[in-house]
């Protein structure tokens, strides 16, 4: 059966990891905490805290099979019931979006 646009998100590994993102992935939830600078003597109520939920979150630990059995799975179990399917990467310049799609070709276990 078809099934609605999903949104995942693939945190790229890094060798010091902001504090300021906090990672909730059982509940698919990402926060940005955002430092909140006031001039001496001035009050400044902006948001600190910025939230987004997405369908689930594959943390910097994860594989490449687990991109494909939380990810890609679902959607060709429906195109190969005849149900179009797209699976579409978006991030900025060296990311990791073509990695995440193609895989590397140094390691057999990398491959997309």
């Amino acid at each position: 059966m078809a099934s609605n646009i999903k949104v995942f998100l693939r945190v790229r590994p890094s060798a010091k990891p902001s504090p300021s993102v906090e990672l909730k992935s059982e509940q698919g939830i990402v926060n940005f905490e955002v430092e909140k600078p006031a001039p001496d003597g001035e009050v400044n109520n902006s948001k600190v805290t910025h939230p987004f939920r997405f369908e689930g979150i594959l943390p910097m630990t994860c594989s490449q099979e687990d991109v494909l059995n939380m990810v890609a799975k679902p959607v060709i179990d429906d195109v190969l019931k005849g149900v179009n399917g797209t699976i579409f990467a978006y991030g900025q310049t060296g990311s990791g979006k073509t990695f995440t799609i193609t895989g590397g070709a140094q390691r057999y276990e990398d491959r997309g």
